[in-house]
């Protein structure tokens, strides 16, 4: 196996002398078997020579997850770069560490075992209650899960358990959180967590009830704007992957679901083969967010963009996700590598955007179909929004509209209302200028 890899008799010659050449060896092959390129097996097989020098197999002893770490960093510091490679120090790390997991898990001698979290049972019950009884979607059980894992780690940190906590401890949380720097909207969400967590608690006997007495921040109903990049921008980013190369290719067909359809994240990531239906011209959507599936029409040019990807770049794979890695082994994509993939390409387009993420796209996308006259109903139905609530806060970029109200002469409406409210005489059910602000708001439309 050596063989095929060394291109020069004294590389060959370290390889077959290093430390578990067998072992390498034999792992060589079955990375072979799976249909690693050659460059692939090339790269592993130099790490993993360094692996070898710095583990030890004697006995049965199997290495954590923290001692490999710790062994990145050794080898980091006592080793010379190779190759010329000019990768960063975190990127080498990672490198060595993804080596020694596959090969030491190859030979069964990976631990896996994770250490006891702090108030793991509780937590894994308390989740539980909310996939089985409370209905709750994956995605939000992950957040909460999240959430609490940061506050039972602070917990632990201070030796206290859960019948000793407090509104004062919460308080006292939510003040590291602030001094992290986080937004009110992130502290909110954690609030959510823990309101619903030591509800739940309480019934169960874990802790005193203090749900009710735990305070968030305050938020706006609609205070922020909706901010994606401009429509020149998108049209920048799509001609940018206009290229033939099979990254390029891959990108552009994600990038049009994006700008086209403003499909969300796992949206896109969670797209199947069979949900593109090609005699139909359609494209079948699971709204992993409200659970529901939604038929849109295929549009010819992401159509042809995805035609391309399928027939010349796809790899062959047993997975039925539409879209896979690219280098071996093949899988779906992460939900982190292709939020990175796409913030990537448009700071490459424009540096100064606030928000570059997927979502950006998805704003971008219900923004210009407010320019183009589309009524918030259609924009909400093409966005897959279960109510126009929440589509309404894109009133806020229709500047048209908001130039009309502004011109309205709303004067004579405000002195009536004075003169009614000096002479309290009522003019609706309520009587008060809040009410008559709210008829106003009736009649001029969601644009307030």
């Amino acid at each position: 196996m050596f063989e095929k890899l060394a291109k020069e008799a004294v590389h060959l010659e370290r390889y077959r002398t290093g430390p578990y050449a067998d072992e390498r060896r034999r792992f060589l092959a079955y990375l072979t078997e799976r249909g690693l390129g050659r460059s692939r097996l090339e790269g592993i097989n130099r790490l993993l020579l360094s692996v070898a020098r710095h583990i030890c197999l004697d006995g049965d002893a199997k290495y954590s997850a923290r001692q490999l770490a710790s062994l990145a960093k050794d080898w980091i510091r006592n080793e010379p770069k190779h190759g010329g490679s000019q990768k960063s120090i975190r990127s080498r790390e990672l490198d060595f560490l993804f080596v020694a997991k596959q090969w030491l898990s190859y030979l069964k001698r990976l631990d896996t075992s994770e250490p006891p979290r702090p108030f793991d049972r509780e937590l894994s019950q308390f989740l539980s209650h909310l996939r089985t009884e409370c209905g709750f979607a994956e995605a939000t059980i992950e957040n909460r899960r999240n959430s609490l894992a940061l506050f039972f780690g602070w917990l632990s940190e201070r030796g206290q358990t859960l019948s000793e906590v407090g509104l004062d401890e919460i308080g006292d949380y939510q003040k590291a959180c602030g001094q992290r720097g986080w937004k009110r909207t992130t502290l909110s969400l954690h609030v959510q967590a823990l309101r619903a967590f030591f509800r739940y608690a309480a019934s169960q006997g874990w802790a005193h009830d203090i749900a009710p007495g735990i305070g968030a921040p305050r938020l706006y109903s609609l205070e922020s704007i909706p901010e994606g990049p401009s429509r020149d921008d998108v049209r920048s980013l799509l001609s940018n992957e206009s290229g033939n190369s099979p990254v390029q290719i891959r990108n552009r067909a994600m990038l049009l679901l994006f700008a086209i359809y403003g499909f969300r994240l796992s949206e896109v990531r969670h797209l199947r083969l069979e949900d593109v239906d090609w005699e139909n011209e359609r494209i079948m959507l699971h709204r992993t967010k409200v659970r529901k599936a939604q038929e849109y029409p295929l549009v010819r040019e992401v159509g042809e963009a995805i035609l391309c990807y399928l027939k010349d770049v796809r790899p062959q794979s047993s997975h039925r996700v539409l879209f896979l890695t690219l280098r071996q082994p093949h899988r779906p994509l992460s939900r982190g590598g292709l939020s990175a993939m796409v913030q990537k390409r448009m700071r490459a387009v424009n540096p100064r955007l606030t928000h570059s993420g997927p979502h950006a796209l998805r704003h971008a996308c219900a923004t210009h179909l407010l320019a183009r006259g589309l009524t918030l109903k259609e924009i909400g139905d093409h966005l897959g929004h279960v109510s126009v609530a929440a589509t309404r806060m894109y009133a806020k970029v229709d500047i048209l509209a908001l130039r009309k109200v502004a011109a309205l002469d709303m004067s004579e409406l405000v002195a009536y209302a004075q003169r009614a409210d000096e002479s309290q005489t009522p003019i609706i059910a309520c009587g008060d200028l809040a009410g008559l602000r709210e008829v106003a708001k009736l009649h001029l439309g969601v644009v307030l």
